[in-house]
């Protein structure tokens, strides 16, 4: 059975603990935390990555409302389902503006402990299922990356065996500009080919994800945007340098050009980095 950890949000103390006393007694398994304000829930986010977050909805300086908003704005957390809790925001319409924001559920108080129970169980079943869906999808995306690997090693190979032949055509000036030719288009199309169909499947898993870097590193050219994204799958050095059409080498060079602009010390881990923009 998996330690399901879940943020209990509200700035009075009592609800938190009622809520700790009711999840333990039916679910002595879940690693529970708590947070007296949204602010303070935000900060915790960043260190820990919780399966659920269940939020009062009037709060002083940030509301509920506001936490899901912020929460769903943010790549790292955007998959969290939320509960909103409230014994204010009692009616329809209230309903409808927490689903709205992205609140994965609304629960009113005071609690019932079988429909916390219930509701917890929902979100926690939709959590798992959601993140099993991404993983698979990130699997799919890595798996349709080493064929384009494969493909570009062929038609690599390809290249430099028509190299060889214009060494032995050089005698005959037509058919060596021809070969040239040949190898123009070749080479053309293993980086046009490679890098489309890749990029359109990566888009379909991380449609946030060019956006979010771009905005916080403007200055990224599309070389190193593409590095970004193949670090962030943890594609090796060997593939990438594949994929991307240069040598080991090169790709060791630009992954240390890409840590000055991005502004990271070498004991950052480059990749977890990333994968948190």
């Amino acid at each position: 059975m998996k330690n399901y950890k879940i943020l209990i949000v509200d700035d009075v103390v009592e609800n938190i603990q009622t809520i700790i006393s009711l999840l333990e007694t039916s679910h002595p398994e879940y690693r529970l935390y708590q947070a007296n304000s949204g602010r303070a829930a935000l900060h915790i986010t960043e260190t820990i990555s919780f399966d659920l977050i269940i939020s009062d909805w009037d709060m002083p300086r940030m509301t509920g409302i506001e936490l899901i908003t912020t929460l769903k704005s943010n790549t790292k957390t955007s998959h969290i389902p939320v509960i909103i809790q409230t014994g204010v925001m009692l009616t329809a319409k209230d309903l409808e503006t927490a689903l709205a924001a992205g609140a994965y559920d609304y629960i009113r108080k005071p609690i019932e402990p079988i429909e916390l129970a219930a509701r917890v169980n929902s979100a926690l079943t939709f959590a798992s299922m959601h993140l099993r869906e991404i993983e698979k999808k990130n699997l799919e995306l890595v798996e349709k990356t080493l064929v384009l690997v494969k493909n570009n090693e062929f038609n690599i190979k390809m290249a430099k065996e028509l190299e060889q032949l214009t060494e032995i055509l050089k005698a005959n000036p037509d058919a060596n500009s021809h070969i040239h030719k040949i190898l123009n288009d070749v080479d053309q199309k293993i980086k046009e080919d490679s890098w489309q169909h890749f990029a359109i499947s990566f888009q379909n898993v991380h449609p946030e994800f060019n956006k979010n870097i771009l905005s916080k590193f403007p200055a990224l050219t599309s070389g190193e945007l593409k590095l970004c994204i193949l670090i962030k799958l943890g594609i090796n050095i060997k593939d990438t340098a594949s994929l991307l059409c240069l040598s080991p080498e090169s790709i060791k060079v630009e992954r240390s050009r890409l840590r000055k602009k991005l502004a990271i010390d070498n004991d950052v881990n480059l990749q977890n980095f990333i994968e948190a923009i």
